[in-house]
C-alpha cells in the first residue's frame, strides 16, 4: 500500500499452519479523517461503509455456519 492511502475495511479468510480456518474484519474510523475530506465525500465514504460492514456480516455469517456444519479432522 501507498503511503498515502488507507485501507477503511478489508474482511480475510484464513488458515493458519493447524488448520485452523478463521475470518477477520476490520474497519477504520473514518471520524478522524472527517477534517481533511470534503462534506460528500465524507458522508459518502460512512455510506459506503455502512453498508459494506452489513453485507460482510452476511458473508461472515454464512461462512461461518458453512465451518461449523462441517467436521475437520485434527
Amino acid at each position: 500500500m501507498k503511503q498515502n492511502e488507507a485501507t477503511l475495511i478489508s474482511y480475510k479468510l484464513t488458515i493458519n499452519a493447524k488448520g485452523k480456518v478463521y475470518t477477520e474484519r476490520s474497519v477504520s474510523e473514518i471520524d478522524e479523517l472527517k477534517e481533511r475530506l470534503t462534506p460528500i465525500m465524507f458522508n459518502t465514504l460512512k455510506a459506503t461503509i455502512r453498508t459494506a460492514k452489513a453485507e460482510l456480516d452476511k458473508v461472515h455469517n454464512k461462512i461461518e455456519a458453512d465451518l461449523n456444519g462441517r467436521i475437520f479432522n485434527n
